[in-house]
């Protein structure tokens, strides 16, 4: 056999072995498993842009009445305190057109140990503390207690409005406040009583 003949028959056996093993690998995939089990596999992706909304926080959650030295009106005694701070926030980058805002307020009856005192002795008088640049938002109108000819917090009043809320959406903020004052008889029974005012944002 000579040099020629001998590198052909190697070559020839080399290819014939990567055949074989090629084979055999295909043969071992195309088996059926012995066993086996899945495996699932999942992803939360969340939004990375903010879709922003209209909010509303207020600053404190109670808040304390303290009686005036001299009522304003005769036959009367008067307390007076703060509403804490309330925010409107807007952070949507798409308001609905013709939409607006406002915020309303009610209290309940003081309660205590000596008794009731309806909520209609409860009046407030609303400030705005910031009510941005455009002057589209502002305060609701004092009411006043039923001693003083008014309805008090019975029902649904206003404490700050605006009529245009996408007008005012790029200023983002506004912040409104108000002065309380209970006004009750001067044969009120002493002792510790507590009223809720509740605060509802609302947009049409």
């Amino acid at each position: 056999m000579n040099a020629r003949a001998t590198k052909k028959l190697v070559a020839g056996g080399a290819l014939g072995a990567m055949l074989i093993g090629t084979v055999a690998l295909a043969s071992a995939a195309s088996a059926d498993p012995v066993d086996g089990t899945d495996v699932d596999v999942s992803v939360e992706i969340e939004s990375n842009v903010e879709p922003g909304n209209l909010a509303l926080t207020v600053a404190a959650s109670s808040t304390t009445l303290t009686e005036a030295d001299e009522s304003s009106v005769e036959g009367t005694r008067e307390f007076n305190g703060a509403l804490p701070e309330v925010t409107v926030t807007d952070t949507r980058t798409e308001v609905p057109e013709g939409a607006y805002w406002y915020v309303l307020g009610s209290a309940s009856a003081f309660t205590g140990d000596a008794g009731e005192i309806g909520a209609d002795n409860l009046g407030w008088a609303p400030t705005l503390v910031d009510g941005g640049d455009t002057g589209l938002v502002s305060e609701g109108e004092p009411v006043e207690p039923s001693l003083e000819n008014g309805p008090g917090l019975v029902d649904q009043e206003l404490l700050v409005s605006t009529f245009d809320s996408a007008e005012v959406n790029p200023e983002g903020s506004w912040t409104a406040g108000a002065n309380l004052t209970l006004r009750t008889g001067e044969d009120v029974a002493p002792g510790a009583y507590n009223s809720t005012i509740t605060l509802s944002l609302f947009e049409d």
